[in-house]
């Protein structure tokens, strides 16, 4: 089933709880391979631009128009 919204690539540092977002995506296949490059590749944090130490990642689905219109205001293109 493809999700008409796109998907969110998040991460949780190891021990700690909470889920942050890196990117966003139209397309399940290139969240999928972002996450592949970045399980392989360190990553900074696009914020602090410090390195994120032992992350776990996760593909999320953007569930509503509301979300997707949130996540999507500082696209620069």
């Amino acid at each position: 089933m493809k999700n008409k919204y796109g998907y969110k690539i998040c991460y949780r540092e190891y021990g700690k709880t909470k889920l942050k977002i890196h990117l966003i995506t139209n397309s399940l296949r290139l969240a999928k391979w972002e996450v592949q490059y970045y399980e392989n590749h360190e990553q900074l944090d696009r914020k602090t631009h410090k390195l994120i130490k032992e992350p776990t990642w996760y593909i999320l689905p953007i569930k509503t128009y509301i979300e997707y219109k949130f996540l999507w205001r500082g696209c620069p293109f």
